[in-house]
């Protein structure tokens, strides 16, 4: 049975977050910028506490996405991966794909 976490309102981001027993999804849609960097951390430690397998961040639907955004993609994984979690992420949208390509971050965030 899946548990769903309220989708916020009204931010320039849009944060869903979905999990079952074993892995967990966060979907943002927007902008990801440091304005939503609260937002989706909190997402984040909600979906860590039940210590599921996997998180996969659904990031098809951004439309733009800074620095502070992609050091909290970084630091999200880095949180997964120590809690002994598998962390990916799913869909990169091309302003996210192109950002972590100019940072040098592919083969850190991006699966194969």
């Amino acid at each position: 049975m899946a548990d769903d976490l309220e989708p916020s309102p009204g931010h320039v981001l849009h944060v869903e977050a979905r999990y079952d027993d074993t892995e967990a999804a966060i979907i943002l849609d927007g902008e990801f910028d440091m304005a939503g960097v609260a937002q989706f951390w909190g997402y984040l430690s909600a979906v860590l506490t039940p210590h599921p397998l996997s998180i996969a961040v659904d990031v098809r639907g951004l439309t733009f996405i800074d620095s502070s955004g992609v050091i909290v993609l970084v630091r999200a994984r880095n949180a997964a991966t120590n809690a002994g979690v598998r962390f990916r992420i799913r869909g990169p949208s091309p302003p996210l794909r192109r950002i972590v390509e100019l940072c040098g971050l592919e083969d850190l965030l991006f699966e194969e």
